[in-house]
């Protein structure tokens, strides 16, 4: 960044893209280091293992997208670019609270059971997947509309779509964004402990299969 730009952008504005920076650099790590686990044990045939690793790599490049949506965001000047982060905002929102308690269903619980899940962990988990499914019931009219009408371009009435894009509110869309990272920071939280209990011999010992 040009150092004469910094008098002309707003403090909290610089403070935000320094630690973004920061965190993106993070998360790309996080990428690289859960996919070659998930490789691994995929060639392991470690199949509790991979399910697992599966839902910890969606949800970080989950937060990856929305980290760089949010730089868009804060930085965009012009009015039609921020209408364009907004809808990219609400088809992340939308596949995420959709996908995201699929992945945690039947088969995710019975991987979560291979890996000595102990009765206080399962009622944290209970709590974070009612959490997800809340948002999505709350959300889910004015996500639906969004994403299929404008953010997936599914509707030919051009019209329509500019009507809704007018009714787009990029604050809108980062208020809800804040409220789905509740349960996605606890969930985060949640599999940074499953990945320590991965990680125990014993229950490596179990599942390696070659």
């Amino acid at each position: 960044m040009n150092p004469l730009s910094l008098i002309v952008v707003p403090y909290n504005r610089v403070g935000h893209l320094l630690s973004e920076s920061t965190r993106i650099k993070e998360l790309e790590s996080a990428i690289t280091t859960v996919r070659e686990q998930h490789k691994k044990t995929t060639e392991y045939g470690m199949e509790h293992y991979t399910r697992i690793y599966n839902v910890g790599l969606y949800l970080l490049l989950f937060e990856y997208d929305i980290a760089i949506l949010k730089n868009d965001a804060l930085f965009s000047i012009r009015k039609w670019k921020k209408k364009f982060v907004a809808r990219q905002m609400a088809i992340q929102l939308y596949e995420a609270s959709h996908d995201i308690p699929n992945l945690l269903g039947k088969e995710f619980r019975n991987s979560l059971s291979k890996i000595q899940l102990s009765d206080s962990e399962l009622i944290e988990f209970n709590s974070i997947t009612k959490e997800f499914n809340n948002f999505k019931n709350s959300h889910r009219e004015i996500l639906n509309k969004l994403r299929n009408h404008v953010g997936a371009h599914r509707s030919k009435d051009a019209a329509k779509q500019l009507d809704i894009i007018d009714e787009v509110s990029l604050i809108q869309l980062m208020e809800y964004t804040g409220e789905f990272y509740e349960p996605l920071g606890e969930l985060i939280s949640f599999m940074t402990k499953m990945f320590l209990k991965m990680a125990d011999w014993r229950n490596l010992a179990h599942h390696y299969k070659k």
